[in-house]
């Protein structure tokens, strides 16, 4: 594991520690303590270069570091002394401490338990072919609460389960049943206990957000913002040029539709009013073919019609009553 700084070091240079301590705790915005608990020795050196371009890690005794944090001239820098880091050490960084958390998220690996360890998080077994063939695995699996069974000559873990709860030691034996299953449950990194950035301290619960979600988040919340101000007329840096735009949009609307004559909208509203009078000549058009007058015409055409039958009537009568009269003179020329 990590140790810190060689022990037997002289009066002069752990005073040239403090002071080193000091002046980066003072040129840095944001300082933050790391717990380097559980972070094996070869590891720390690689991570550090690593994270060379957004930070500078400094370890040293929890009492030196102590000394510098109450001699440097920060506002409220001493609240860095409420870490409950284990084996602490400094970090500096020009990052917010959102992003630097994150950064230091994003450097840590995973890595195979040996036993004896604390696990970060619910280990749990996914369902499908362990690969294993039947054995003392079989029953170990079994002893865990898992549903198994042997197919194809493998194990078959019949449904996803938890075997080791988040803070439960990992045993030897949970160890290399994990390795077997090609688990890898431990995270080696740095884990950043609390940092302080503008006389603010964050915890690591507070810092360990979803940035997408949270950006996503405020750039809803901004755009709600927005148009509440404008929908009820509220001027300043952000909305006044929409706000404006928007007036003058409807003040042209309403100078175009009123046929004001206005400079700026003299020829759409020409354009407007000259479009209305073609409506209107096109609806003149359509009245001036007018249905009473169609039915006044049909009405004369049926009385015409009709004086012509009577007049054919006459005259078919007064053929009949000449031949009638005929007829008679005939009957009176035969009796004589």
């Amino acid at each position: 594991m990590v140790q810190p700084t060689p022990k037997g070091m002289t009066r002069e240079q752990k005073e040239a520690k403090v002071e080193e301590f000091e002046e980066k705790i003072e040129d840095y915005p944001v300082v933050g303590i790391l717990d380097m608990h559980n972070l094996p020795a070869k590891q720390l050196q690689q991570i550090k270069k690593d994270m060379k371009a957004f930070a500078d890690v400094k370890m040293s005794r929890k009492t030196l570091m102590e000394i510098a944090i109450d001699g440097a001239e920060k506002e409220d820098i001493e609240q860095l002394e409420e870490t409950e880091a284990t084996q602490p050490a400094f970090i500096f960084s020009e990052k917010d401490p959102f992003q630097l958390y994150q950064l230091i998220k994003e450097n840590k690996t995973s890595a195979a338990a040996q036993g004896g360890e604390e696990a970060p998080n619910d280990i749990e077994v996914p369902d499908g072919d362990t690969g294993i063939g039947p054995g003392p695995m079989l029953g170990k699996l079994q002893q865990r609460g898992l549903q198994v069974q042997v197919s194809d000559g493998s194990i078959h873990v019949q449904e996803p389960g938890v075997i080791i709860e988040k803070g439960d030691t990992i045993t030897r034996d949970d160890a290399e049943i994990l390795s077997q299953l090609g688990i890898e449950p431990l995270e080696i990194g740095l884990d950043l206990d609390i940092a302080y950035s503008e006389g603010e301290l964050f915890t690591a619960g507070e810092l360990d957000i979803d940035t997408e979600q949270y950006r996503t988040d405020v750039e809803t919340a901004s755009s709600a913002a927005f148009n509440l101000a404008v929908n009820a007329g509220i001027i300043n840096e952000t909305t006044a040029e929409t706000i404006v735009q928007e007036a003058v949009k409807k003040a042209k609307n309403l100078a175009i539709s009123e046929g004001l004559p206005v400079e700026e909208t003299i020829e759409k509203a020409l354009a407007h009013a000259s479009g209305n009078a073609e409506g209107l000549d096109s609806q003149l058009d359509l009245e001036s073919v007018n249905p009473e007058d169609e039915t006044e015409e049909d009405t004369e055409d049926e009385e015409e019609a009709e004086e012509e039958s009577e007049a054919e009537d006459e005259s078919d009568s007064e053929e009949e009553s000449g031949e009638d009269e005929e007829s008679d003179e005939d009957s009176e020329s035969e009796e004589e």
